[in-house]
């Protein structure tokens, strides 16, 4: 977690960094929803925004908002190699006028089919 700030570049910056590590094979239907993310607590009048601002350059994933309070990320399309793929995965959370962000690491292992 982010240690308290008072300053306005330190208040832009994530609140949470969390790390995550999923393995699945090359023939894996698709769509398939693989990450959901969302706030710990959810109040009403809370809104999220989920958003991939890296490893997606080949197009093979989607993240979209499932309610007010969640968002998952999906496989849209196959992926026929095995590879690695490091995806980061942004939540901003509107609370109360403020908005924090969320990061999520997602270390992404694809393995031959057998």
């Amino acid at each position: 977690e982010r240690l308290p700030c008072n300053e306005n570049e330190c208040q832009r910056l994530p609140l949470r960094i969390t790390y995550h590590q999923l393995s699945f094979p090359t023939n894996i239907q698709v769509p398939t929803d693989i990450f959901r993310m969302g706030p710990s607590s959810s109040i009403p009048g809370d809104d999220i925004h989920l958003s991939i601002i890296s490893g997606n350059e080949e197009g093979y994933f989607t993240a979209k908002k499932v309610n007010t309070h969640s968002g998952i990320v999906t496989i849209d399309r196959p992926i026929t190699e095995p590879k690695d793929i490091l995806l980061t995965i942004q939540m901003q959370l509107f609370r109360h006028g403020a908005v924090n962000t969320f990061i999520a690491k997602l270390s992404l292992f694809v393995t031959a089919d057998l």
